[in-house]
């Protein structure tokens, strides 16, 4: 049985590319905001978060530091362009598991997948 990650972002060319990379290894699942990322992992808790920081309406920050007050065992991974060592510091704060970076690579990503899985 393949491990259930959720990606949540809110770009659909985001969630169309990370399907296009892991859907061959991982059972995918994807919210298109935080609101609804939120909702689905109280209704089926998957094995790991990928999660978008910079997104409209609740950002990937709130996002984390909601899932870390309930599920403190769920490996989340942070996706971000960013390169400003202050906002990755940051989700590392709020519980973080690791922050990989937009654009990203296969192998990368699937090498921090499997770190936690």
């Amino acid at each position: 049985m393949q491990p259930t990650i959720l990606v949540i972002d809110d770009e659909i060319i985001s969630r169309h590319t990370i399907e296009a990379l892991l859907e061959s290894e991982y059972a995918l699942v994807f919210a298109e905001n935080g609101e609804q990322g939120l909702k689905r992992v109280q209704a089926m808790v998957p094995d790991l978060v990928l999660l978008d920081v910079m997104m409209k309406g609740m950002n990937g920050f709130e996002v984390c530091r909601r899932l870390r007050d309930e599920f403190i065992d769920l490996p989340i991974i942070m996706v971000t362009s960013w390169d400003d060592p202050v906002a990755r510091n940051r989700c590392l704060k709020l519980g973080a598991s690791e922050i990989v970076s937009k654009p990203f690579k296969r192998d990368d990503l699937c090498k921090a997948i499997n770190r936690f899985l």
